[in-house]
């Protein structure tokens, strides 16, 4: 159930009790620890609300925080997992050599590795701690 739907529910509840009415401490007591485990329960424990609008205010703000944030980390997960450009001249000259058959410098035999990301002998691209190059016009 979504935070809005058992406010809805708890206002309606609310509403509902008219013969023998609780006190609001009360209500916002039940509200607060009806609600599922998680960072909205907890930050709603932390301010001490008054009122159960108070506490209806807090928990819809609360959450949409929360998925705010999520939707935030998916998204800058998303980017650190996609794919980098690839340089096609780097592609063409694998395939010659491999063609050629020299295979004794540079390949997976050993020799001299060059990182198409920062240019330098030393290592390949896939361990290279440099920046990734950031395109300059993206449609």
């Amino acid at each position: 159930m979504s935070m809005r739907d058992y406010v809805q529910k708890t206002r309606h509840l609310a509403s509902c009790i008219v013969a023998k009415p609780i006190d609001m401490a009360s209500q916002v007591h039940v509200f607060v620890f009806g609600m599922r485990e998680g960072i909205t329960r907890y930050c709603l424990t932390r301010p001490e609300p008054s009122t159960l609008e108070e506490a209806f205010a807090l928990a819809l703000c609360e959450d949409y925080v929360v998925a705010s944030s999520y939707a935030r980390a998916l998204s800058a997960t998303a980017r650190e997992s996609a794919t980098e450009p690839m340089e096609i001249d780097a592609i063409d000259a694998s395939n010659s050599r491999q063609r050629n058959g020299s295979r004794g410098s540079g390949g997976r035999n050993g020799g001299s590795l060059t990182c198409f990301r920062c240019r330098k002998s030393v290592h390949r691209a896939a361990v290279c701690r440099a920046p990734a190059p950031v395109l300059a016009h993206v449609d």
